[in-house]
């Protein structure tokens, strides 16, 4: 299905994208600052794959001949799981001018047709979440996304290793709080994928399932991201995050990562973040709002 809206300099086409649109879609990220998955053409190809894999699809806005916006989302394997917007970006020259919202509202049309019950997105805090509520997603909670790089004090808790995790579903069994719960699979095949692949920096994922005094949890590490994920009933176990963060941090620097990006729930840093003063070095940490919504039936 195809869709067009209408603009000053004529018709914008929205579609599910092909592999001929990428050489256009690495042109329009060419003018944006934080651009590293779409800096070459090889890379935008990697990155398009990669979610071609994962069943997600990528959207374009066309004009002519030319690539204005894009979107990619990722869909779980059950229906009953929101799909999740991982990227939206629409050139400088047709910002503020509907083609974010109508790219995004086709993308929700998409993925309902296919049967999914609801839509995620976690917006900018301050630029886009007046667009998403226009949509009709509602606000769940705020997050920090933090990149920081391991200090040279650290100390670790002591911890057992209980076994390296090797497959998504036993990932997906836990509650990932530290990170993005809504694309497990995705982080799950991009850190292998790129790995594989040797770009950016990309290391094979190292995931460790561990015993601490406050209980058990597991490490995703990959050498640019570091994510926890517990059972259920410790979502909200402080203490048994604190550890496995400062377990993982002490993994990252035993295997000489650099600066490493993670997303912690805003409430809980507020409450943890003393115990990161001297083992990390912060170097951006910006808050993200966390949208989703129900379909109507």
């Amino acid at each position: 299905m195809e869709q067009y809206v209408y603009s000053n300099e004529g018709k914008v086409l929205l579609r599910e994208s092909t592999a001929a649109d990428i050489p256009k879609i690495a042109e329009l990220y060419a003018e944006v600052a934080k651009n590293e998955y779409w800096q070459s053409e090889e890379l935008a190809r990697i990155h398009f794959n990669l979610i071609e894999k994962l069943n997600g699809t990528t959207y374009v806005a066309v004009l002519g001949e030319k690539v204005i916006g894009h979107a990619e989302v990722v869909v779980p394997k059950s229906k009953e799981e929101p799909p999740f917007l991982i990227k939206l970006q629409i050139g400088d020259d047709f910002r503020r001018r509907k083609f974010g919202a109508e790219l995004v509202r086709y993308s929700m049309i998409m993925v309902k047709k296919e049967g999914y019950i609801g839509y995620a997105a976690w917006p900018d805090y301050d630029k886009s979440k007046g667009l998403f509520k226009k949509l009709g997603l509602k606000e769940t909670k705020y997050n920090q996304e933090i990149r920081f790089e391991v200090g040279e004090v650290l100390v670790a808790p002591e911890a057992e290793l209980i076994e390296e995790i090797s497959t998504v579903e036993e990932l997906k069994a836990l509650e990932m709080v530290v990170g993005c719960n809504f694309a497990v699979e995705f982080i799950w095949e991009r850190g292998f994928e790129l790995a594989a692949k040797e770009v950016l920096d990309f290391k094979t994922p190292i995931i460790h399932r561990v015993e601490m005094d406050s209980g058990q949890g597991v490490v995703f590490f990959d050498n640019r991201h570091l994510f926890i994920s517990v059972p259920a009933e410790d979502t909200d176990n402080l203490d048994l995050i604190v550890e496995l963060l400062k377990y993982g941090s002490r993994l990252a620097k035993e295997k000489g990562a650099g600066q490493l990006l993670t997303y912690i729930d805003s409430e809980q840093w507020e409450e943890i973040e003393k115990e990161f003063t001297y083992c990390w070095e912060i170097v951006d940490n910006e808050k993200r709002l966390e949208m989703e919504m129900e379909f109507d039936n």
